[in-house]
């Protein structure tokens, strides 16, 4: 008897418990931060939006796209297409009653090789008198997603949104 006691607790210490097993998740919260900001002198909206690229990786990919590998030397030919298809869901403003075009400009990963900066952008745009925001980004992957949105005017903050899967758009 306690020759089987002994193999079961030799054996049993070998193997990690079912928690341990597999990768350890890159990180416990979601939440994306996005700049609105009007650049009066170029009559531009300019967005920055930084999100965790292995959640948009996998958002995306489980919407159909392939793996993108954003931002590295393996980076999917198409990501652009499919990084707007993505955004054009997602990320919108309306800009004085209207919808404001933006075009994906381009994005770069962070050295850490965790964060991803993505650039969009509108030219030809009056000052703003209302905007609206909608952004759902990774909301549809992750229920805890929350996307933090400054808008600004030039240098001066016009305010700051806090979205979710329940919120997602807000006005300024």
């Amino acid at each position: 008897m306690h020759l089987l006691l002994l193999l079961v607790l030799c054996f049993s210490a070998a193997v990690p418990p079912p928690a341990l097993v597999g990768p350890a998740p890159t990180h416990d919260y979601h939440v994306s931060k996005t700049n609105v900001r009007y650049v009066a002198e170029r009559r531009q909206v300019q967005v920055e939006m930084h999100v965790f690229v292995d959640d948009l990786e996998l958002a995306m990919q489980d919407a159909g796209a392939p793996a993108l590998e954003l931002g590295s030397e393996e980076e999917h030919p198409e990501s652009e297409r499919f990084l707007t298809a993505y955004l054009d869901k997602h990320f919108g403003i309306d800009w004085n009653g209207r919808p404001l075009p933006v075009q994906l400009v381009g994005w770069e990963l962070e050295d850490d090789l965790h964060g991803l900066w993505i650039y969009l952008a509108a030219d030809e745009v009056a000052p703003a008198d209302a905007v609206r925001i909608q952004n759902s980004v990774l909301t549809e992957y992750y229920a805890d997603q929350k996307n933090i949105v400054k808008v600004y005017a030039d240098e001066a903050r016009l305010g700051t949104l806090l979205m979710s899967r329940a919120q997602r758009q807000g006005s300024i």
